[in-house]
């Protein structure tokens, strides 16, 4: 497998490890600049047979225009509205209501909105009505905002207390590594997982995944384990997952 790993994005110490693992095991890997607004990368590369990249979204959809295999897992899979078909009670916000961007409803309180697909539209985030609605005001009025349009679909929810937040990774049905990435509203950085979040992800991953690899998020809250979302892992943050045993993992992997 050749890795084409993004030098001009990650500042966390997973991208320094990357970088180390690929060295000190003889894997072909390039490191590269993801030019903005779709002007490619630097240095340009032909690398011939298998091919993975770690990097941005730019970077992951580059990789698909030129047909790199596997390039990047990422598909029409990664979209709430097909996980809640999937999995159903198992996610965090199964009840949360889908909209077009420019057809939210006005909502008594606070609340969660977050894209329906994974392509970095925005972040997902907790907000009023009054500060959603000039957003969103501003937003449509701006004809070359890139990333967010009137059609972008949103799912919408009452906003949910998480004690903890988990990022796991699964390779072919199987959860590699994992780390605890924040307690309450704490950022932290934790190889610890506790056996029953274990558990828990790769029971989800042997019920179903929306690719070959990806990144799963498990949520706690009440005390009781739940999906949060999928990622796209090529373009995941590492946190203190073992970032070895993923890169093992993938190179294990048969094209």
């Amino acid at each position: 497998m050749h890795w084409i790993v993004q030098n001009n994005l990650f500042n966390e110490q997973g991208f320094h490890t990357l970088v180390d693992v690929l060295a000190h095991g003889s894997i072909p890997h390039t490191l590269v600049k993801v030019i903005p607004f779709g002007g490619g990368i630097e240095p340009a590369v032909q690398p011939s047979g298998p091919v993975v990249v770690m990097g941005s979204l730019s970077l992951t959809l580059y990789a698909r225009q030129q047909g790199w295999t596997p390039g990047a897992f990422i598909n029409d899979q990664f979209d709430f509205r097909v996980w809640r078909q999937h999995l159903g009670p198992h996610l965090l916000n199964a009840r949360a209501t889908v909209h077009r961007f420019a057809d939210v409803p006005e909502q008594p309180g606070p609340f969660f909105i977050r894209p329906c697909l994974d392509d970095k539209a925005f972040s997902g985030m907790i907000t009023s009505w009054d500060a959603f609605s000039t957003w969103r005001e501003q937003v449509l009025k701006l004809d070359t905002y890139a990333t967010v349009t009137a059609d972008t679909p949103v799912a919408v929810s009452a906003p949910v207390h998480i004690q903890r937040e988990y990022r796991m990774v699964v390779v072919d049905g199987q959860v590699i590594t994992g780390s605890l990435y924040k307690l309450g509203d704490r950022v932290v950085a934790s190889p610890q997982v506790e056996p029953e979040v274990q558990a828990f992800a790769q029971r989800m991953a042997e019920t179903w995944g929306p690719d070959r690899a990806y990144a799963l998020d498990v949520f706690m809250h009440d005390g009781g384990l739940y999906i949060g979302e999928f990622n796209n892992l090529n373009s995941a943050g590492f946190y203190a997952y073992d970032v070895g045993k993923m890169v093992a993992a993938v190179e294990a992997m048969r094209f």
